[in-house]
């Protein structure tokens, strides 16, 4: 293109850019980027966020920040999909008080967090243990008008299920139920896995069935996680059963 005198344009340099992060050669996609830089290319935040979300999937999570600042040196204002992905890089590395940072910026600048914003937060800090801090976040979700959904729900029932609070996971895996969001395999593998540490087995059993009568197929990992219970309190020909069943 250059060669015959075209000029390739956001659409032109956004493909070839776009193939490059899904293909892990982020490195070769910065270079493009800052060569369209230098000869005065349509740069916008679609070109920007695909960069940013690969080098929050390649983990370099300060190169992410980088370019976030040199984005917006640029006049170019970030979306919902670049901040999207400096939350999740953030939270990658447990960096969950930064990521709330960004979440104050987001509003500072009108840009709206959606379902997705919050679940990684909420996730980050249940599985930090921080259960309380979860649930400040859960609440100012509710309070924007943003309905939770399975991931929301299933990280609050794996961060109960972690701290042995079988109870509240239950009640809040029946509340998503009430709310219309169905539980889907991971719902009930957390479930399950959080009774067989206990030594639940009965329980974890129940679920288990429960699954089958929903028409709900058990994957690998439920029976993985109800053999190893099982092992654990030496149901030894039950465990053959299960076996031989998966």
């Amino acid at each position: 293109m250059e060669n015959k005198g075209y000029q390739p344009n956001a659409i032109t340099c956004g493909t070839i850019i776009n193939s490059m992060c899904k293909n892990g050669q982020t490195g070769v996609a910065i270079k493009l980027l800052k060569k369209l830089e230098k000869g005065n290319s349509e740069l916008n935040v679609v070109l920007y966020s695909m960069v940013i979300n690969s080098l929050c999937k390649d983990r370099l999570v300060t190169e992410d920040l980088n370019l976030l600042s040199e984005m917006m040196s640029k006049g170019i204002q970030p979306n919902i999909v670049t901040y999207n992905s400096l939350v999740q890089g953030l939270c990658n590395f447990g960096r969950w008080r930064e990521a709330t940072t960004l979440l104050n910026e987001m509003g500072q600048r009108k840009v709206m967090p959606n379902v997705r914003t919050f679940s990684i937060l909420v996730d980050t800090l249940c599985k930090e243990g921080m259960l309380t801090e979860a649930k400040e976040v859960f609440d100012v979700m509710i309070q924007r008008g943003i309905d939770p959904n399975i991931v929301t729900y299933n990280s609050f029932i794996d961060g109960y299920c972690l701290q042995n609070k079988l109870d509240e996971a239950v009640k809040t895996f029946n509340m998503m139920v009430e709310k219309g969001c169905s539980p889907n395999v991971v719902s009930y593998n957390i479930l399950i896995n959080g009774y067989c540490k206990s030594k639940k087995i009965d329980e974890a059993k129940r679920l288990f069935h429960e699954m089958s009568n929903k028409g709900m197929i058990p994957n690998v990992v439920t029976y993985n996680t109800l053999i190893g219970g099982l092992c654990r309190v030496e149901r030894v020909q039950t465990t053959l059963e299960l076996f031989n069943t998966m």
